[in-house]
């Protein structure tokens, strides 16, 4: 896979499992798109992009999916927290959205972390530019938070102090 610098919004770890667990669910009952789409009243383009994480589900959305598919609710999201968690699945995201791998990163801790929950930001001293561009750009409220935090008395004095 050939990564370059986008400014197209990373989806999450999270939403690529629930992608994976409605898949996982509509193979188990042999459901395709069209016949879930009609069944849970889900428009079909809506469905498709939410399997391509082009979008995220609303609560709404995922009632009406799990319904169709004739299982709980529950069971979709804990077969995706699961996902969420299972390094394979992680490697694969990682993969897809250009992030280095576990091993590439120097931080090995603060890089598992931030894929597995987003919590912390890993250090990328090692990453290329267009690594740490695709980070950043996934996770800018990370960054907004890091950037402020503990400067904003500081920043407003200073600006304060302006003729």
């Amino acid at each position: 896979m050939t990564c370059m610098a986008s400014a197209k919004k990373i989806p999450t770890i999270e939403s690529k499992a629930l992608s994976i667990a409605i898949k996982r669910a509509m193979v188990t009952r042999d459901m395709k798109v069209p016949a879930l789409a009609k069944e849970s009243g889900v428009p079909y383009g809506t469905l498709r992009k939410l399997l391509e994480l082009n979008s995220v589900a609303d609560y709404e959305q995922l009632r009406r999916i799990a319904e169709a598919l004739r299982m709980p609710l529950s069971e979709i999201i804990e077969d995706a927290e699961n996902l969420a968690e299972d390094p394979d699945v992680i490697a694969d995201w990682r993969e897809e959205n250009c992030l280095p791998t576990v091993d590439a990163a120097t931080d090995e801790d603060a890089s598992r972390a931030s894929a597995a929950d987003d919590s912390m930001v890993p250090d990328m001293s090692g990453w290329s530019a267009d690594e740490q561009a695709a980070y950043v750009a996934s996770h800018m409220d990370q960054f907004d938070v890091a950037a402020k935090k503990g400067y904003i008395e500081r920043e407003q004095a200073e600006y304060e102090d302006l003729p």
